[in-house]
C-alpha cells in the first residue's frame, strides 16, 4: 500500500470561502498572475490578501479583475496488487 497525492483545483466565486493558509492562483485572461497563501480576506469587498510565493510581498486580489482558484492537495491511499 502506499500514500500518493492528487490535486484539485477549485474556482472560487464566494471569497467567504476562503481560509487563512489556502493555497491560490489568480488567474488574468488564462495567465497565472499570482501564487500564494491567503492572509486574510473580505468578501463583503471582493478582496482577498495573499503572501505571494513568487517574491514574498503582500498581494491584494480584487474577485472582479481576477479568477481565483483554490489549489488542494488531497492525500488518497492505493493498493497494488502484486
Amino acid at each position: 500500500m502506499s500514500l500518493l497525492t492528487s490535486t484539485e483545483i477549485i474556482r472560487i466565486r464566494d471569497l467567504g470561502t476562503l481560509n487563512r493558509g489556502d493555497e491560490v492562483e489568480a488567474h488574468l485572461r488564462n495567465a497565472v498572475h499570482y501564487r500564494g497563501r491567503v492572509e486574510d480576506t473580505a468578501p463583503g469587498i471582493g478582496v482577498v490578501w495573499i503572501r505571494d510565493d513568487a517574491d514574498g510581498r503582500r498581494a491584494i486580489l480584487h474577485a472582479e479583475e481576477y479568477a481565483i482558484w483554490l489549489i488542494r492537495t488531497v492525500p488518497f491511499e492505493s493498493s497494488m496488487a502484486a
